[in-house]
C-alpha cells in the first residue's frame, strides 16, 4: 500500500465476544451510543445480543435510501429482483445453501437497519442471519409462473422490513408446463 502513497486503513478489533449477553457503549469503536440507544437496535435481533456482531451507522448513500423506504407507504425503487430457472427441487435447495454459506461469510449480507426511537438510523450485523425463502403452489392457467413470480414481487407494490436481516428474500415455484422450477430472489440495494 506505501507503493501506492496510500496510508494503510486499520480497522478496529470487534470487542463483543459472541457469548455477549449485553452491549456496552465501550463494545462500539465505531458509534458512540448510550446504553438505552444500544439496547433500542438489540432489541428486534433475533437471539438477542448473542447474535450482534457490530453495530455502527449509515453511510449518507444508505441514509438517502432509507429515506426513500420511509417515505414510500407502497413498494420500494431500491429492491432488486432475479428470475432463476432451476431443473430440479434439489437444484432449488443447493441454491439456497450455496446462497445461505454467502450470506454468513459477508457481514453486509447480514446487516439489518434499525432507526425507530434512535437519533440515527444503524445498520446491526448479525452473526446468524438466515435466508427467508418459501415455496409457492401457482396455477400455469393463471398464466406463466415466472411472470406469476415476477409480479406477486414486483418492488412496485412488494416491500422487505430493512430491520429483518437479510435484507434479501426467495420464493420459488414448480412450473408443471416447463418441467423446472422458478424462483426469484429479491434484495434490497441497501446491501
Amino acid at each position: 500500500a506505501a507503493a501506492s502513497g496510500r496510508a494503510e486503513v486499520v480497522a478496529p478489533a470487534n470487542a463483543m465476544p459472541a457469548d455477549c449477553e449485553r452491549i456496552t457503549p465501550s463494545m462500539l469503536p465505531l458509534v458512540t451510543l448510550t446504553q438505552e440507544q444500544i439496547d433500542a437496535a438489540v432489541a428486534g435481533v433475533p437471539g438477542g445480543a448473542r447474535n450482534v456482531q457490530d453495530i455502527y451507522p449509515l453511510a449518507p448513500l444508505q441514509e438517502g435510501i432509507l429515506y426513500h423506504h420511509v417515505s414510500t407507504s407502497e413498494g420500494d425503487p431500491y429492491l432488486l429482483q432475479a428470475l432463476f430457472s432451476l431443473p430440479s427441487r434439489e437444484r432449488v435447495a443447493g441454491f439456497l445453501d450455496a446462497f445461505q454459506q454467502v450470506i454468513d461469510r459477508h457481514d453486509i449480507l447480514r446487516t439489518r437497519i434499525v432507526w425507530t426511537g434512535l437519533d440515527e438510523a444503524l445498520q446491526v450485523v448479525c452473526r446468524q442471519a438466515p435466508l427467508a425463502a418459501s415455496e409457492l403452489v401457482l396455477d400455469a392457467r393463471q398464466g406463466d409462473i415466472g411472470r406469476q413470480l415476477q409480479a406477486r414481487f414486483d418492488p412496485r407494490h412488494y416491500r422487505l422490513d430493512l430491520r429483518q436481516a437479510p435484507l434479501m428474500r426467495v420464493a420459488y415455484a414448480r412450473d408443471e408446463a416447463n418441467d423446472r422450477w422458478v424462483l426469484v430472489l429479491l434484495i434490497h440495494h441497501m446491501t
